[in-house]
């Protein structure tokens, strides 16, 4: 019997993030009788440090600092290689834009293959980091995308169709249902919510564009109410918006929470008004909850909000749209419930587990299999 591939996870940090708790899922669901995780990162922080610990995994460090520039990355990357050999680790599986960097260079200077991660549309980067990372997908073995958005990008970057993997976001729906169950922690919102989950770190995220929207939506429906779950450094200048519009008493800021499932399996709706979106976890989360949604045509948002079925679809930027569509799913109880029925059944038909699973398992067995052969990409 063939011993299992092991397999090296490397991670930037695990702090609360989508793309985090994919890797995570990952992590948790993998058969250790075909693939063994070990799992690297370039900073040991973030709260999902404890869901790895929960399974029996404790990160290596390799400390990069602030920036892939400095002068102790040619250290940290030797280290990385010595490593890579010293585990007899057969794959590097890198999840972000400084580990798919990182995890090239040390993938070709061991002799290993590589996957590149890419769950966004990159509009946080630019400069080198775009070019680096547009470089790292070109030379890689597999890219690994959870969009067909995405992947339309990389090909247009110059990475060749056939290196491009498509894996769809998994949705743990048994542990959600489980937390859904339980009431939510202080200070718990009044039911029948509408519920945007974001970060907040980035304008990108469309909350003010939701703020907006919700001004509109209280001028025909007073009682109305807005929850904006998510943490990050606009969040003071996003309630000083609530403020100047006047319906401060009518939007209730969250922060981060870890009890997510139960807040949304309280609402009334999920709403998404980013301008940009690889495949959002949180409207994932939302449909898993039976919550129907309005969410802008963003990057990969309309390969799971389905247009008149689980949800309506707005353009970006358009408050007026995200209004009309919110005050829609208001005045129309019976199809709320028929959208969120379609849009729990989406997820459980293309987005559970063992689907996710699936596609990891074929991913890794085509690069690590006795019979695969090395994959020498092209040029940049």
């Amino acid at each position: 019997m063939r011993r299992p591939a092991r397999v090296l996870i490397l991670q930037n940090r695990f702090r609360t993030g989508g793309q985090e708790r994919q890797t995570v899922l990952n992590v948790r669901t993998m058969d250790r009788t075909r693939h063994q995780p070990l799992v690297a990162v370039l900073h040991l922080d973030g709260d999902h440090l404890a869901d790895l610990e929960a399974v029996g995994v404790r990160p290596v460090v390799f400390d990069v600092g602030r920036s892939l520039l400095r002068p102790g990355t040619a250290w940290q990357l030797l280290r990385l290689v010595r490593f890579v050999r010293e585990e007899r680790l057969a794959l590097i599986h890198a999840q972000d834009v400084y580990t798919n960097v990182l995890g090239s260079l040390a993938a070709k200077m061991a002799g290993v293959p590589i996957i590149v991660t890419r769950v966004d549309l990159g509009h946080h980067l630019s400069g080198y980091r775009r070019r680096l990372l547009v470089l790292a997908s070109q030379r890689a073995d597999r890219v690994l995308v959870n969009a067909l958005a995405i992947r339309d990008l990389a090909i247009r970057e110059g990475v060749e169709a056939d290196r491009i993997a498509v894996v769809r976001n998994g949705v743990d729906l048994d542990g959600l249902d489980a937390q859904a169950r339980r009431a939510p922690e202080p200070p718990a919102p009044e039911p029948g919510a509408f519920v945007c989950v974001a970060n907040m770190h980035h304008p990108v995220k469309g909350q003010a564009d939701l703020l907006q929207a919700m001004r509109q939506v209280l001028r025909t429906h007073p009682t109305a109410r807005l929850v904006l779950v998510g943490d990050g450094e606009r969040r003071p200048l996003l309630e000083r918006e609530a403020r100047w519009l006047g319906i401060s008493d009518r939007v209730h800021f969250l922060g981060h929470r870890r009890d997510g499932p139960s807040i949304l399996a309280r609402a009334v709706a999920g709403v998404s008004a980013s301008h940009a979106e690889g495949l959002s976890n949180a409207i994932l989360e939302c449909m898993a909850m039976r919550l129907p949604m309005v969410a802008t045509a963003a990057g990969g948002t309309p390969e799971i909000v389905r247009e008149g079925k689980n949800g309506f679809l707005v353009p970006p930027g358009a408050p007026a749209a995200l209004a009309r569509r919110m005050v829609d799913l208001l005045e129309d109880e019976r199809l709320r419930r028929r959208m969120g029925e379609v849009g729990r059944r989406i997820v459980e038909r293309e987005f559970g587990l063992a689907q996710m699973r699936l596609s990891y398992d074929a991913l890794y067995h085509e690069l690590t299999g006795p019979r695969t052969p090395r994959i020498v990409s092209g040029a940049a």
